[in-house]
């Protein structure tokens, strides 16, 4: 029912706001509604809604993607702050934490996964092996590994000053670097520090669900370039969609999609796919919420 009410509401809606200056004002709140939910009235969340949907999600301009993107790149030091101080930060704190109807070290298997590859391969204390994370929000994630593999080598990445200016204020470890740079733009990171020849362990924990489908192409294209990398993704995905036979992405919500990885992956080696579904089916909040592990080789 609430699909075909949004349907129908769609239309006239996108015709109003193309046509009439409340396309300049839905830009502007499009940079604070994403933090703000609560504040919204039905008729400014309708709005907001449509605008991302049938507008931003459908762009076919980089730059606008790019600055609309931008700017809801807002209070990072702050964001930042509120991830670092509720992080776990050992393997058992992970185990005893809840995620649903699992314990957060099941349904958040990338830790686990990652820590699997690296005793597996013998690169505990290998001084080539680089891992790097895109979208590092606090670098606790970071930390957590580090903490378990000190001889190994850490990049932070993010879009973000304020969240990587946090960062170096917290973490003084010698092998602990930060590099300002988009998903898309990974190589850039890679290039800087060369890490050409190096041995690569690059993952996403939630952060590339907030990747335009525009970029993510983009994204792809370049990872499967680049020599002795190892790609994990550890991101929300909705379970309709992707129990569907729908697009490669759909809008979740929040500057955030639903994306198919492997099927973007076509190209790259798939070692592992998994789909968690750590949520009760009846639960009316989360029921449609799961996580979508990859294990990629380029």
């Amino acid at each position: 029912m609430k699909k075909i009410i949004y349907n129908v509401i769609k239309y006239p809606l996108i015709l109003i706001f193309l046509k009439t200056p409340l396309i300049n004002i839905l830009k502007k709140r499009f940079k604070f509604h994403i933090y703000t939910l609560k504040k919204r009235n039905i008729i400014m969340h309708t709005l907001d809604t449509v605008f991302q949907r049938e507008y931003f999600n459908k762009l076919k301009s980089k730059d606008e993607i790019r600055e609309l993107t931008d700017s809801t790149s807002v209070s990072g030091e702050e964001y930042a702050r509120s991830y670092y101080e509720k992080h776990f930060q050992t393997v058992e704190e992970l185990k005893n934490r809840k995620l649903g109807l699992m314990s957060q070290y099941e349904a958040s298997i990338i830790f686990k996964k990652i820590i699997n590859y690296i005793k597996k391969n013998n690169l505990e204390k290998n001084k080539n092996v680089y891992l790097i994370q895109m979208g590092s929000a606090s670098g606790r994630d970071l930390e957590f590994f580090y903490k378990i593999y000190p001889e190994l080598n850490y990049i932070s990445t993010d879009v973000n000053d304020e969240i990587l200016n946090f960062q170096k204020k917290k973490y003084n470890y010698q092998n602990f670097k930060f590099f300002k740079c988009y998903a898309e733009e990974i190589e850039e990171c890679i290039r800087h520090f060369g890490l050409e020849n190096k041995i690569i362990i690059l993952f996403s924990i939630g952060c590339l669900q907030h990747v335009n489908p525009y970029f993510m192409k983009e994204f792809f294209l370049k990872i499967r370039n680049i020599n002795n990398l190892n790609l994990f993704i550890n991101d929300p995905v909705s379970l309709s969609f992707i129990d569907s036979k729908e697009d490669l992405s759909k809008f979740r919500g929040n500057s955030s999609f639903s994306h198919k990885y492997a099927d973007y992956a076509k190209d790259g080696k798939v070692l592992e796919e998994k789909i968690v579904r750590p949520y009760d089916k009846n639960d009316p909040i989360h029921k449609d919420t799961g996580i979508y592990y990859l294990h990629l080789k380029s």
